[in-house]
């Protein structure tokens, strides 16, 4: 379990948190352009293009992820939980974009980011809960 519980977190976890928070609302941002509710999204991302089940996948990766970040904000175990969730949702999306559609290739660079940024908040989350930063 852990080693110490209740130990103090460090001011660097809730700015990390924050900042993750913010990438994760410009997730939202652009989920919200893919099903139209927002207008200026990429009419090769646009819902109509993609499966539902990739709409699906895209919706809980963004919302899990940025309701993650707002409760590791909050220095909460349930963090951990989501921000897993939300890499889950990522990698299955990434599933059809790569290996379905045809010119997935295109966002290489920005998928890789987004993965890499969502595996590093998840190990944060987890990293924090072993140090007994999170209640």
């Amino acid at each position: 379990m852990n080693d110490v519980i209740g130990a103090k977190a460090p001011a660097w976890l809730r700015i990390v948190a924050a900042l993750g928070l913010v990438w994760n609302l410009f997730g939202v941002y652009a989920y919200l352009q893919t099903v139209g509710v927002l207008g200026g999204g990429d009419a090769s991302m646009s819902s109509a293009a993609m499966p539902a089940w990739v709409t699906g996948a895209f919706a809980i990766a963004v919302f899990a992820g940025a309701l993650g970040c707002l409760v590791l904000l909050m220095l909460k175990r349930m963090a951990t939980m989501l921000l897993l969730l939300s890499l889950l949702g990522i990698i299955v999306e990434d599933v059809w974009a790569f290996g379905m559609r045809p010119g997935g290739e295109d966002n290489m660079i920005l998928s890789l980011a987004v993965n890499l940024i969502a595996t590093l908040l998840a190990w944060l989350s987890w990293t924090a809960g072993k140090k007994g930063w999170l209640s």
